[in-house]
């Protein structure tokens, strides 16, 4: 049975646009609130849920004060944060999930309760290489895409091993934390190389690009260079704070980028 993130990203492709991708903290801002925003994005592509984490190592500010309001003043962790997604089954776009190593090994049969709440991918981008290997074997078992992270200065051997054991490459083009802007010139010199190298290495497999994305002329550089799905976080988390509207405005700025003509 075909995946349907990995379909989805195929058919807007052939329809001639690029995928856009926005990353929803689950549970945040507060349950209701989460429910409402996610439903209103309905220009987006693709949704990434983050997966509410104690100590968020990977994310900046914006993003990680998230994580606390969700893990500390409402009690939201990995098995009701599944469930609140699983919540959200008449919404149309495929989801992946965003979790620390540390959240997904404390809840036994967490890729299973991803199956059960209608998810279709999974990143873990803290996991190391051993494990990783593992669990990529385990997640395309069961039928989600495994997705894997690749920093735009990465290595011939880490394209590698993101390519056999992704189903789809996560480029992450700012270093360091999220909510990092990346300038458009800068952009375009990283990632055209990175991009490259792994199409030289298998032409086939799916590109997403993310950390650093928060401007439609950003966005329009990837839909030119070829890649198959932009990754918006950070901007979409502060623009629940000013209303639903504005969010939906954000979001269809940022779509209109996406043709590639």
């Amino acid at each position: 049975m075909a995946n349907p993130l990995l379909t989805r990203l195929q058919a807007v492709r052939q329809s001639g646009r690029m995928a856009l991708c926005g990353y929803f903290l689950a549970g945040y801002p507060t349950p209701d609130v989460f429910f409402r925003m996610v439903r209103a994005a309905a220009a987006l592509d693709v949704i990434e849920f983050g997966i509410p984490a104690d100590e968020p190592i990977l994310d900046g500010p914006v993003i990680a004060n998230a994580h606390q309001l969700v893990t500390r003043q409402h009690g939201i962790h990995a098995e009701p944060a599944l469930a609140l997604i699983g919540g959200l089954h008449t919404v149309h776009q495929p989801r992946f999930v965003m979790t620390y190593t540390a959240v997904g090994r404390a809840l036994d049969g967490f890729l299973k309760l991803c199956v059960e709440n209608n998810i279709h991918g999974m990143l873990a981008p803290d996991i190391d290489p051993v494990e990783g290997a593992q669990v990529a074997a385990q997640t395309r078992a069961l039928g989600l895409a495994s997705i894997t992270l690749l920093d735009a200065r990465a290595s011939d051997e880490s394209i590698q091993w993101s390519i056999q054991n992704g189903d789809l490459i996560y480029i992450k083009a700012a270093p360091g934390i999220t909510g990092q802007s990346t300038g458009t010139e800068d952009l375009y010199l990283l990632l055209s190389k990175i991009i490259k190298r792994v199409r030289a290495a298998d032409s086939s497999i799916p590109i997403g690009v993310g950390v650093g994305i928060q401007k439609p002329e950003q966005i329009k550089e990837l839909a030119i260079m070829g890649v198959d799905m932009a990754i918006v976080g950070t901007k979409i988390i502060e623009h629940l704070a000013a209303g639903e509207q504005e969010l939906v405005n954000y979001i269809q700025m940022l779509y209109s980028a996406t043709h590639l003509n």
